[in-house]
C-alpha cells in the first residue's frame, strides 16, 4: 500500500462539528465485514465442489486512532467504554470547532491532532475519522475541494493503516443562507467514491442512522444524549476485532 501522503488514493460550535457502512434506513452492524468468501457449485460427476477460494478475513484493529469535531467530543465517554470494554488499546481526540487542514491553528486542525498524536502515543494499525461538518462552509461542498481535504487528512494518518471515516449530517440553518444539506451530501458521495476504489478505507453511515433519527437532534448539526450514545455505538461496532 502505498504513502497516503503521496496521493494513493483516488479522486462544531463549542459544540462543533463533524463516520460500518450501514444501512440507509437504520443502523445495523455489517456482519459480513469478517466473513469468508466461499462459493459452492454442481460439479460435472454430481458432487459439490468449492470454486472460488475462501477469503481469509482482514485483521482486526489492536491500536486505534480517533480524530474528532465536537460530534465524537460528545459522544467521547462512551466512545472511550466501547473501545475499552471491546479490548482496543485506543486515544481519543476529539476537539469541538475542529477542521480537517493543516494551515488551521492547533488544536482545532484534525492534520495536526493526527500528526502530534502519532508523535506522543505512537502509530495504529486502525484509524477513525470523524471530521468534515465544520469544512462544509470553507469548500467541502464542492467536489475536487472536498477530496483535496480528504486527501490531506488521510496523509497524516499511519501509512498502511486501515481508515474508517464517519461521513456527516448537517441540515439547514436558519442562521445563514449556505446550504448545508447541499454541502453534506457532495462531501458524503466523495467519502462513498474514495471507499469504492480503495479497500483500507470504510465509511461509517451516520447520515443514514441520523436521518432516521430526527428527534436526536437539538440543532442543525448536533445530538442529544441518546444520539451521542448510538454515535459512540456505531463506530466501536464499525471495527473489527482482533481475537483472543
Amino acid at each position: 500500500m502505498a504513502d497516503r501522503g503521496r496521493g494513493r488514493r483516488p479522486g462544531a460550535v463549542a459544540l462543533a462539528v463533524v463516520v460500518i457502512v450501514v444501512p440507509a434506513a437504520a443502523f445495523a452492524v455489517v456482519a459480513a465485514i469478517d466473513d469468508p468468501a466461499t462459493v459452492d457449485t454442481q460439479a460435472v460427476r454430481g458432487e459439490a465442489s468449492q470454486v472460488t477460494p475462501t477469503v481469509p478475513p482482514p485483521p482486526g484493529c489492536r491500536r486505534v486512532i480517533v480524530i474528532g469535531d465536537s460530534l465524537m467530543d460528545n459522544a467521547e465517554p462512551w466512545l472511550r467504554a466501547g473501545l475499552r470494554d471491546a479490548g482496543f488499546t485506543y486515544f481519543v481526540d476529539a476537539e469541538p470547532s475542529r477542521r480537517i487542514p493543516e494551515r488551521v491553528r492547533a488544536p482545532k486542525s484534525g492534520v495536526k491532532a493526527a500528526r502530534s498524536v502519532r508523535a506522543t502515543w505512537g502509530e495504529a494499525d486502525c484509524w477513525m475519522i470523524a471530521l468534515g461538518s465544520n469544512d462544509l462552509i470553507f469548500g467541502g461542498g464542492d467536489p475536487a475541494t472536498a477530496d483535496s481535504m480528504i486527501d490531506e487528512m488521510l496523509g497524516a494518518t499511519t501509512p498502511d493503516a486501515r481508515v474508517w471515516w464517519v461521513n456527516v449530517d448537517y441540515h439547514r440553518d436558519s442562521r445563514t443562507s449556505f446550504d448545508f444539506p447541499r454541502a453534506t451530501a457532495v462531501f458524503n458521495e466523495r467519502l462513498d467514491a474514495r471507499a469504492a476504489a480503495d479497500p483500507a478505507f470504510t465509511v461509517i453511515d451516520w447520515y443514514s442512522y441520523a436521518e432516521a433519527n430526527l428527534n436526536w437532534f437539538f440543532d442543525p448539526v448536533h445530538v442529544d444524549r441518546t444520539g451521542s450514545i448510538a454515535r459512540a455505538e456505531q463506530a466501536v461496532a464499525a471495527l473489527p476485532r482482533s481475537g483472543p
